[in-house]
C-alpha cells in the first residue's frame, strides 16, 4: 500500500550510502559534489522543496523504499557547497 500525502509526480532523488531520513526528523547534510549542489539549487526553485532519500543498492540501482524530505534551511559557502537541513 502506498500512502502519498500532497506529492509532487517527480521529485530528485538523492542517493546517501549510510544516510537516514525518518519521519519527522532532522538531517543535517554537507553536499559538496557539483551534481548533487545542481539538484539542490533545482529543488529550491520550487514550491514544495522535496527531496528523496534512497539507499542505493550494492553495485547498480536503488532500494525501491525510501523518503521524501523538505529541506527547511540551508546555507551557502564561499566555494559554492551547501550545509543543509
Amino acid at each position: 500500500m502506498v500512502v502519498r500525502y500532497d506529492l509532487p509526480d517527480v521529485i530528485a532523488v538523492f542517493p546517501l550510502p549510510g544516510a537516514l531520513l525518518l519521519p519527522r526528523a532532522k538531517l543535517p547534510l554537507h553536499v559538496c559534489e557539483p551534481r548533487y549542489v545542481s539538484m539542490l539549487e533545482d529543488c529550491m526553485k520550487t514550491p514544495h522543496r522535496l527531496i528523496g532519500m534512497v539507499q542505493p543498492l550494492n553495485g547498480n540501482g536503488l532500494h525501491t523504499i525510501g523518503c521524501a524530505g523538505r529541506l527547511t534551511q540551508f546555507s551557502e559557502t564561499d566555494d559554492g557547497r551547501y550545509m543543509i537541513t
